[in-house]
């Protein structure tokens, strides 16, 4: 492993630990065992680490992403349903630079999800689009749609992760399932209720 990518998965973990605001070079230097003016060989500040290592966790997840090999978009987004909680659970600090700890890499709703700037999120509503198309999914904003179906998983990812479910992880993973399979069947075509205007 090169000495950048030390740097970068050690900066990961003091995110994960301290977060963003107690985020320390000297911390990174100390787990990587570099001196902390070393760290600036490769990164010219705090703030440029932490933008990078924020890249390297979408990078990621991204892969995770781009693995699924469903083909049906509602077997897909099942899959990349249970993909985002086995994120959480398997690599939380890359799982927190992406979606819990601000890095300056994060996409923001509406403008940059609309703008396609989201590989994931481009993926998840061209399956939602696909599955509205041949009448599987009830029609609506395939952008929001995506934003409440990631709303739910990360729900039940931070709850896990604070501890609130006594369960073993295959037994979290049916319940998170069930979850996913619950959302698509209640938005599935059909008689549909009137969303509220505000």
């Amino acid at each position: 492993m090169s000495v950048k990518q030390r740097i970068l998965d050690c900066a990961l973990n003091e995110l994960a630990r301290a977060g963003a605001q107690g985020f320390s070079l000297r911390a990174v230097a100390v787990a990587a065992g570099i001196t902390p003016m070393a760290i600036y060989r490769y990164f010219g500040n705090r703030e440029e680490l932490l933008f990078a290592a924020g890249e390297a966790a979408f990078a990621t997840w991204l892969r995770r992403v781009e693995a699924i090999r469903e083909q049906g978009a509602l077997d897909w987004l099942r899959r990349v349903g249970q993909a985002y909680i086995e994120f959480a659970l398997d690599e939380p600090a890359h799982f927190d630079a992406c979606f819990v700890i601000r890095t300056r890499v994060e996409r923001l709703y509406p403008k940059d999800f609309e703008a396609g700037l989201s590989p994931v999120i481009a993926m998840v509503t061209e399956r939602i689009a696909i599955a509205q198309a041949g009448s599987r999914l009830r029609a609506g904003n395939p952008l929001e749609f995506a934003l409440f179906y990631w709303a739910e998983l990360h729900g039940l990812a931070l709850l896990h992760r604070s501890g609130r479910f006594a369960m073993e992880r295959p037994a979290f993973l049916a319940l998170t399932n069930r979850s996913v399979d619950r959302m698509l069947n209640d938005a599935a075509a059909g008689e549909e209720t009137p969303a509220r205007s505000s």
